[in-house]
């Protein structure tokens, strides 16, 4: 058994969904990509068999993030704050992931970089990312810097993490805008299936933009419709359509 099935296989029994790559690479191997992710260790067994030197991906959990900090864009520790112990790894690029619980509650959308701060982004359910003992093109190994449970996330990023609605002041009333459930539309976009992701981001931004969504809540949709993989002229070309079709 080679190192990368056996880690596979270590990652399955812990919970978590993984996915060959190709070598030395982040692109998926298999046919569907993060939806072919699975914990069914015949799959796993019979991917690994047929590429034993296959990268690992792997599909964040529901309800769990993964904060991805690339130094090559700016991402530092520094930039976060104060953060207890949680499940880590230094990526083959020299950065670092870090793993954490969502609230059980949560229904807001993630988001696809933590606010407010360079060259970290989110990862969740929505993709993935490339697991020990993978080699980055670089050469270099991913491996676990801290081999800890994973932890709830911070209060004070949960708002930096999630596309949560601003409070009021009291005695203030709202406008359309400011009420606009772009949490809503953004999950939606989300969530869409491979080969309707235009067509509904198509619809979210018609709707958002007959709300009267504000630039921001705009370029929320636009990040998440980049989250599902639409491309930037994909998403340029549907936006310019939607605010044809809002005219």
């Amino acid at each position: 058994m080679t190192d990368y099935l056996q880690a596979a296989l270590d990652l399955a029994e812990q919970g978590l969904e993984v996915l060959p790559l190709v070598p030395r690479g982040k692109a998926p191997a298999c046919t569907h990509g993060k939806d072919d992710a699975t914990r069914d260790t015949a799959q796993i067994r019979d991917w690994w068999t047929r590429m034993p030197n296959a990268n690992i991906g792997v599909r964040p959990t529901e309800g769990m993030v993964v904060i991805d900090i690339d130094p090559r864009s700016g991402g530092s520790l520094v930039q976060l704050g104060v953060l207890p112990e949680t499940h880590t790894v230094r990526t083959g690029g020299g950065g670092l992931h870090l793993y954490f619980w969502l609230p059980e509650d949560s229904t807001y959308a993630v988001r696809g970089a933590v606010l407010g701060t360079k060259g970290i982004d989110v990862k969740s359910r929505t993709g993935f990312l490339v697991a020990p003992p993978s080699i980055h093109e670089s050469g270099n190994r991913y491996r676990v810097e801290h081999d800890a449970e994973v932890v709830d996330l911070p209060e004070h990023l949960l708002p930096k993490v999630l596309h949560m609605p601003q409070e009021h002041p009291r005695g203030t009333r709202p406008t359309p805008s400011t009420v606009f459930p772009s949490s809503s539309l953004v999950r939606t976009v989300l969530q869409a299936e491979v080969g309707t992701r235009n067509g509904i981001f198509f619809w979210a931004m018609c709707r958002a933009l007959e709300r009267g969504a504000t630039p921001e809540q705009i370029e929320m949709l636009r990040a998440a419709a980049a989250e599902v993989g639409l491309t930037a002229s994909e998403i340029a070309a549907t936006a310019r359509s939607a605010e044809g079709r809002a005219a």
